[in-house]
């Protein structure tokens, strides 16, 4: 009898035991991860790492522009960039040495940018492709054509930017597939100087397919805010819609209006994942 009770004193401190450890676990996560969202991840990151690229590569474009040196005797160097112009053609060569960059991406190659005015003129288009050029270890093959809208309200200029068919490849045959329309806002051009860089605002939309063969799109709900003194996104929000994955839609978020840092917030329906945009760090 007494050889019954010890066992069955020993099997249910058991029993208790697993349940307190798996209760432990539980209390640990954020909210509810019944559904699997590698998915809703995978999406976010790609999306991510594209736009940094995309919005890293306007950026120093219109800082080029701003730099008289660049422009006067056509050679620079900006953030590890190495920086040709060719005023006769108007056409800039971003030559990347496989450097890290000021927001802690590894670039490497060359993009090149043909425009058929003055970049601050309105009616300007750009047509720019990307040579041979990668971050981090993927691949962009494609190109963005740039046109110059010209001033709206408040004096803003209005870049649009229409990207079709760009892939970023990081391990083939697995690729992202991407489409966008963007509008880069610019302040009036009296209130900029290379002394004084300004923040853009950028609005517009997306879709395409990540890297996982995830189906996605997203529309920029509140603009987001590019410093050029501030190698990331500053603030901002963008809300997605993913059909293909249990958790249709979310939201990814940029939260760094008091301070520059490279951190990011993906919101999957009370599932909450804050990152840093690091090829280290961004995964799951």
């Amino acid at each position: 009898m007494k050889r019954h009770a010890h066992q069955g004193l020993f099997s249910a401190v058991k029993v208790i035991t697993v349940f307190i450890l798996f209760s432990a676990a539980a209390g640990c996560k954020k909210s509810d991860y019944s559904v699997y969202l590698g998915s809703n991840v995978n999406i976010a990151n790609d999306i991510v790492f594209a736009e940094r690229g995309l919005f890293h590569t306007f950026n120093l474009i219109v800082r080029a522009n701003l730099d008289s040196t660049i422009m006067k005797n056509g050679f620079g160097i900006i953030d590890n960039a190495i920086i040709v112009y060719d005023s006769t053609l108007r056409k800039f060569e971003i030559r990347y040495p496989d450097k890290k960059c000021a927001d802690s991406t590894w670039r490497n190659g060359t993009i090149i940018i043909v425009f058929t005015g003055n970049f601050f003129t309105p009616g300007t288009i750009g047509i720019l492709n990307y040579e041979n050029y990668s971050e981090d270890g993927r691949t962009f093959i494609g190109k963005d054509s740039l046109v110059n809208q010209g001033n709206a309200s408040g004096g803003m200029l209005s870049y649009a930017s229409f990207i079709d068919s760009l892939q970023i490849t990081k391990k083939a045959p697995n690729s992202t597939k991407w489409n966008s329309r963007f509008v880069y806002h610019i302040p009036p051009l009296f209130s900029i100087h290379p002394g004084n860089l300004p923040s853009l605002t950028i609005t517009g939309s997306a879709n395409g397919v990540s890297c996982g063969n995830y189906v996605f799109s997203f529309q920029i709900s509140n603009a987001l805010v590019d410093s050029l003194s501030c190698p990331w996104i500053r603030e901002g929000t963008m809300n997605l819609s993913t059909p293909t994955t249990v958790i249709t839609s979310g939201t990814i978020e940029y939260m760094n209006k008091a301070k520059c840092d490279n951190r990011v917030t993906y919101n999957f329906q009370g599932n909450i994942y804050e990152w840093w945009i690091n090829q280290r760090k961004l995964s799951i």
